[in-house]
């Protein structure tokens, strides 16, 4: 029953997978029509391009008009690259403007459920184009954002590590779109908290979040503990170790109170995952906000 209701969203859902034509872009939207594929969901291709005012050698003037015709083309080009038999409903769309900007503007007009994006993660002008992209997303979005590392493939993401300094004060609809992710692919979810030194283990444990233990109550799901200083070097090794197919991490802002997972550790995790990073923003959606009191109604009371 619960899969199932599941199931009848996904198929209403919208994947926006933004690209620049890259090698690195090309791998995320290969990975973005696989997993629309094995979700069921419709596909927005998108690029954004910028308006230069004329080439210095030349003199010549690039009419707007000129380079959105261009942009549709190399557009269409990927969708035949990439989904030569149309099996995924796709719309293709590209709009002038900075790359964040334009991305977040088409996200809300066509009610997206997730953005998915690549990363280079060597080179070191490149990673400040794309990580100056990415990053800036990770603060802008409320929608859940999937970067892709230029060597990553696509598997089924049937193991899942999410990175947590979860409590039961957080909000547990923040979670809503890997749980979605998790009961299609009927994935486990190892629930990994990094343990500081200076922190005390024994109290750490005995922190595990009960609501958090409800709410993924469905799923294959187990806690585990790591002690390091370095948080986003114990996830990567945990990744490796337990053949993780994706890792989900919610980026905090900085506060008095010191997160474990705040934005620097989430833009470390960026430049040096090698499997795709789910990133949970913590401004929840509307659609979350509509179930949040019977939820937690029915946590109260036990059920689900």
């Amino acid at each position: 029953m619960l899969e199932g209701s599941f199931e009848k969203k996904v198929i209403m859902e919208t994947i926006l997978i933004a690209t620049d034509f890259s090698s690195a872009a090309r791998n995320a939207t290969r990975y973005g029509f696989a997993l629309s594929k094995a979700l069921n969901a419709k596909v927005i291709l998108f690029t954004a391009y910028q308006l230069p005012s004329t080439h210095p050698e030349s003199m010549v003037y690039l009419p707007a008009n000129d380079l959105e015709k261009s942009s549709y083309q190399q557009l269409a080009t990927e969708a035949e690259t990439f989904d030569s038999h149309a099996t995924v409903a796709l719309e293709t769309q590209c709009r002038q403007g900075p790359v964040g900007d334009a991305i977040m503007s088409v996200a809300a007009e066509n009610k997206i459920s997730y953005i998915v994006i690549g990363m280079k993660r060597t080179g070191k002008e490149l990673r400040k184009y794309f990580g100056s992209t990415v990053t800036s997303l990770t603060k802008k979005s409320s929608i859940p954002l999937i970067v892709v590392p230029q060597e990553a493939g696509y598997s089924v993401p049937k193991t899942i590590a999410f990175a947590s300094d979860f409590n039961d004060e957080t909000n547990i609809h923040i979670l809503e779109p890997l749980k979605k992710i998790a009961v299609i692919f009927n994935s486990a979810v190892s629930v990994v908290r990094v343990i500081k030194k200076s922190m005390n283990e024994a109290t750490e444990r005995l922190m595990k979040s009960e609501k958090l233990d409800w709410f993924l109550a469905c799923l294959n799901h187990s806690f585990e503990y790591l002690k390091d200083d370095n948080v986003a070097k114990a996830l990567n090794n945990f990744v490796k170790e337990h053949a993780i197919d994706l890792v989900a991490v919610i980026p905090h802002e900085h506060s008095l109170t010191e997160r474990i997972f705040n934005r620097s550790v989430t833009k470390d995790l960026i430049f040096h995952t090698h499997v795709p990073l789910l990133i949970l923003p913590e401004e929840v959606t509307g659609e979350q906000k509509v179930h949040e009191e019977s939820s937690d109604s029915n946590h109260k009371k036990g059920v689900y």
